[in-house]
């Protein structure tokens, strides 16, 4: 196995981690409730829990990676970086300003 796949598959580890600590966070600190959530985070974290599994099985060998898979995963890593930079900057608190009066 090269070392693209394995370092593509820790980071899809690690940011699919990230993810669902900041929607934990969210939840907990934020006073937010599970009925709170929008459907994008919901399916999003199902797409991080199927790619959680897939890049484990890639790095314990059980499955041999391609790049269909590579590409994959480097789409939800960069799509998760975004949405994890966007949820704790202060870009989200200024649009909701803006829209609520």
């Amino acid at each position: 196995m090269s070392n693209k796949y394995r370092i593509t598959s820790w980071l899809s580890i690690a940011v699919s981690i990230g993810f669902f600590l900041l929607l934990l966070k969210e939840l907990i600190v934020g006073e937010s409730s599970l009925s709170e959530i929008a459907i994008l985070p919901i399916i999003l974290g199902i797409i991080l829990i199927i790619d959680f599994f897939i890049s484990l099985w890639i790095l314990k060998q059980k499955i041999k990676p391609n790049i269909f898979i590579q590409i994959f995963q480097t789409i939800i890593i960069i799509y998760c970086l975004y949405l994890i930079y966007y949820y704790n900057s202060n870009m989200s608190v200024k649009v909701d300003q803006v829209i609520t009066p």
